[in-house]
């Protein structure tokens, strides 16, 4: 039995290992880890959890629902044949096919495409990596959408709302990398992160991402030009100051319930429909995340009798840039300080915050003609790693 029990555990601790490449991304912003999508319905899906030794079953309406992963595969939800019987075969095609294994992928925002590569080295700010003819070469994780890893795991540098419309077609990409040979040399130990080139520094050693094959209806891509690029990176800027106000005025006991559930809905607007916030405390460990009006109704009731929020140094993070779907996506950082004060109590805290922007087209028909415009919207908000 004494020999038994170290090889069950081992056992054990490797199903475990491999079922936590499964997850979902929610429309709402949220991970579900060691989820795997089980069933379908026209307006369901069913998954189930892993939890230590308990299989838990749940069920959400499929427009909830962005992307599930497996090791070495993704299923785009709303990409889902609407025929159900056909649906239902590409969710088995999901279950049993590995699209990637013993490669790594970077999938590039701008330009797009997938770089087939062996990591070297990989941190906050940068991977460094073989290309497929052996060269040495660096890229920032702020020009990736995701990384795919050779052991089937998964990594998504952007929020999945933002990530998900733009996996459309990686599938074909990877199969067609599939064919090139990454070349195999032996790894340098704890090597040094190659420092990442400026814009004004010419990236000699970038590799020529996968072709895109071609598609019977691409994006069209309709580039700002220079006065409109700088209008609108002023006004990401600017929406990033407006919402810092309505804070104070959400939490000013002061104003009338009135005038602080209006302040919510004019902060509310500034985002994008899934947008969520990360929040932190130095009372509580770890980072909880929050529907963009769920955290603002929640700052709303602080029981403090007295709040101030303020956000300084607000400035990009990544530009704006345009990427595969047309649209235009950057990084834009605060700092926020928070103080809190009671009749007994003082609480304050200093985070940084990361905003997302995305500045979408839409297009509108005027007088016959089509229109091609621009929305700018803020994204989900998260805590930069100290």
């Amino acid at each position: 039995m004494k020999q038994i029990l170290p090889t069950l555990f081992l056992f054990l601790g490797l199903h475990l290992t491999l079922y936590a490449q499964d997850a979902i991304y929610t429309a709402n912003g949220n991970r579900l880890d060691n989820a795997r999508v089980a069933d379908l319905t026209d307006d369901r899906i069913t998954f189930t959890i892993q939890q230590t030794d308990k299989l838990n079953t749940h069920s959400f309406q499929r427009q909830n629902v962005l992307v599930a992963f497996r090791k070495g595969n993704f299923l785009l939800i709303d990409k889902l044949n609407p025929d159900l019987a056909l649906a239902k075969q590409e969710l088995q095609s999901f279950l049993t096919t590995t699209v990637w294994q013993n490669k790594d992928y970077l999938l590039r925002a701008v330009p797009f495409g997938v770089l087939p590569a062996k990591i070297s080295y990989e941190n906050d700010a940068v991977v460094n990596y073989l290309t497929s003819d052996g060269k040495s070469a660096s890229i920032s994780k702020g020009e990736l959408i995701a990384i795919f890893y050779g052991d089937g795991r998964h990594s998504l540098i952007r929020d999945a709302s933002e990530a998900a419309p733009l996996l459309v077609g990686v599938k074909e990409l990877i199969n067609a990398a599939n064919e090139q040979p990454v070349a195999s040399q032996p790894p340098v130990k704890d090597p040094a992160p190659i420092p990442q080139p400026t814009l004004d520094q010419p990236k000699d050693n970038s590799p020529q991402p996968v072709s895109i094959p071609a598609s019977p209806t691409p994006v069209s891509k309709l580039v700002l030009n220079a006065a409109d690029y700088q209008q609108y990176r002023k006004k990401a800027l600017d929406k990033v100051e407006e919402f810092s106000s309505y804070l104070n005025i959400i939490t000013n006991k002061s104003l009338s319930s009135n005038d602080r559930n209006q302040a919510i809905e004019q902060a509310v607007s500034l985002f994008m429909p899934a947008a969520t916030i990360e929040v932190t405390s130095s009372k509580r460990t770890g980072a909880r995340r929050y529907p963009i009006r769920t955290y603002l109704n929640n700052l709303k009731l602080l029981p403090y009798s007295s709040t101030t929020i303020e956000w300084t140094e607000i400035q990009y993070l990544k530009e704006l840039s345009q990427a595969a779907d047309g649209n235009y996506y950057g990084v834009i950082t605060a700092q926020q300080t928070f103080v809190g004060r009671g009749e007994n109590t003082y609480y304050s805290d200093v985070t940084q915050k990361n905003v997302r922007v995305k500045l979408e087209r839409y297009h509108m028909i005027k007088n016959g003609q089509e229109d091609v415009k621009w929305n700018l919207l803020l994204g989900s908000i998260g805590v930069s790693a100290q």
